[in-house]
């Protein structure tokens, strides 16, 4: 299967580790099939959810995406 590679930026804070759970949560509802690494962003102090889905469901990726970021800015 061929998969795509999308990110979401988690930024540094005091809930980061909640953030990263919830922003998880819901790209797995939508892609449960979906492989999730967290990896260093771009700041030191930033990190990345690298995440992998279906090529076949890119459509679906914007909605999911504005989603686990808004739990990422809160």
């Amino acid at each position: 299967m061929i998969r795509l590679l999308k990110h979401v930026l988690i930024e540094y804070g005091p809930d980061r580790d909640a953030h990263i759970e919830a922003a998880a949560r819901v790209i797995l509802e939508t892609f449960p099939e979906a492989q999730i690494e967290v990896a260093q962003g771009l700041l030191d102090d930033d990190l990345l959810l690298e995440v992998r889905i279906p090529i076949t469901r890119i459509e679906e990726w914007p909605a999911v995406s504005r989603r686990a970021h808004a739990f990422a800015r809160e």
